[in-house]
């Protein structure tokens, strides 16, 4: 399925024959499982001047299990895009970095923009999440997530540093911990993208 999104978007054009070449031979080493290749390829293509190469390099850190990666590239974000495909690597990396909301939005946004195959492991995912998400939360847990949140900061990666302070304010909600404990939470958040 990436090769096959890959070859539309080379359709429109891109700014270096070569970039191409190395798009296309990513998208083939993903197809064929070979993803430390196909990550290679995917960033030689991006060094040599191919734009939106960025979801295809983060869906193969997912492949390849460097979850939080893949979330920082990503964006960090959990509000659906215009690809499914993409959506459903967002949610798998959201879902390998505990970002358990996050991966839970983004899977319920995949819906019947997906083939059957992506749309039925989603519904699976989404029923192993809500499992996750009716357990009642210990602090040890928030104090986790607000870690994370404030880890991130200070290793400048912001989109990951964001998406580990919103789900620090979900799960502390979820814990019911209003007044100082939910502010707090919110503070930790801050603006962070």
């Amino acid at each position: 399925m990436i090769a096959h999104t890959l070859a539309l978007f080379l359709a429109a054009g891109l700014p270096s024959a070569g970039a191409d070449e190395h798009l296309l031979a990513g998208a083939e080493r993903f197809r064929e499982g070979r993803f430390e290749e196909a990550l290679v390829e995917f960033r030689v293509a991006a060094r040599l001047g191919a734009a939106g190469t960025d979801p295809y390099v983060a869906s193969t850190l997912v492949k390849l299990g460097r979850h939080e990666e893949a979330v920082e590239l990503f964006g960090g974000g959990d509000e659906p895009g215009p690809d499914a495909l993409i959506d459903y690597y967002r949610a798998l990396a959201c879902w390998g970095a505990r970002l358990f909301g996050c991966a839970d939005r983004l899977l319920a946004g995949i819906g019947d923009r997906s083939g059957p195959k992506v749309a039925e492991q989603a519904a699976r995912l989404r029923a192993t999440i809500a499992a996750e998400l009716r357990r009642p939360p210990s602090q040890a847990t928030v104090d986790w997530y607000r870690g994370r949140c404030a880890d991130e900061k200070r290793m400048g990666r912001t989109a990951l540093a964001g998406a580990y302070c919103r789900e620090a304010v979900a799960v502390a909600s979820r814990r019911g911990a209003g007044g100082a404990d939910g502010a707090s939470a919110a503070a930790a958040a801050g603006r962070a993208p």
